[in-house]
């Protein structure tokens, strides 16, 4: 079998950033050995001297490095790296380039491996446990509100070993730390590249979903998300892109049902 090939986008602004990034690799390596290739695309980061940063990072990690030079958003920037796995054979794993891991040694193998819900064959997608560094959850999978009509990460702030967070279910899982096995690349395609920014993992996830597919969000792989450690400054261009992918999400699904992801209420 192949390797899982790992995707991570970046997009560096600060040398903060590159600090973050090579925690990113630095832990991946440290946990996951050689059990996955890496390739890493930059997203027009505008410094030069910080995409010469990235690469030499790389080069110590043993990761490939592509500067694609224009900034067009995470779907096409991931769909790089997906499209080289769909081609190679390969199953898939998108990382943001603000995870760090440490908490799981054999993630690569946990997500490969993880069953479908009844237990007979593969999850088409794999998602994780991600504690924010205080240890408090980032994400437990997500599920949909009919109170305010979007997706949301379940259980997010509550204490990383809160009862109800250990289980595995079946719900859309974000694109953070994301697993597509290549079966799935092969039928389900890659992301969406009409989204900008955000929204566009969801809407793997339902697409796999309507597919007859399963995405299963797995708390056993655990790992540390600095969420928005880089999406988080204030940015107008970021607001823009962030409110057209909704608008996009929103249209594509106008005439779904999604009454599947709503959480059950206690009696």
């Amino acid at each position: 079998m192949s390797k899982p090939l790992a995707i991570i986008p970046t997009y560096v602004r600060e040398s903060r950033d590159v600090t973050m990034f090579t925690k990113t690799l630095t832990s991946m390596r440290a946990t996951a050995g050689d059990d996955c290739d890496i390739i890493v695309v930059d997203d027009g980061s505008p410094a030069p001297d910080l995409i010469k940063a990235l690469g030499l990072a790389c080069e110590e990690h043993g990761a490939e490095f592509i500067d694609k030079g224009r900034n067009e958003g995470f779907a096409i920037t991931v769909n790089v790296g997906m499209r080289r796995a769909l081609n190679e054979g390969r199953d898939a794993i998108l990382v943001n380039s603000d995870v760090e891991f440490g908490l799981t040694k054999d993630w690569v193998g946990l997500m490969q491996r993880q069953t479908n819900s009844d237990g007979e064959g593969k999850a088409a997608v794999v998602g994780a446990l991600l504690l924010y560094d205080n240890g408090l959850i980032q994400h437990a999978g997500v599920y949909f509100s009919f109170l305010t009509r979007d997706f949301s990460h379940r259980f997010q702030y509550g204490p990383g070993n809160l009862a109800e967070a250990q289980h595995a279910c079946v719900c859309p899982v974000t694109g953070a730390l994301q697993f597509i096995r290549h079966s799935c690349l092969e039928e389900v395609g890659l992301y969406d590249e009409s989204f900008k920014l955000g929204w566009e993992d969801v809407d793997y996830c339902c697409r796999v979903w309507l597919s007859g597919r399963e995405c299963v969000y797995q708390p056993g792989i655990r790992a540390v998300h600095h969420e928005s450690f880089f999406r988080g400054r204030a940015d107008a261009r970021i607001k823009e892109w962030t409110e057209f992918s909704w608008r996009r999400f929103c249209g594509k699904y106008a005439n779904i049902s999604f009454a599947e992801f709503v959480p059950n209420m206690l009696a």
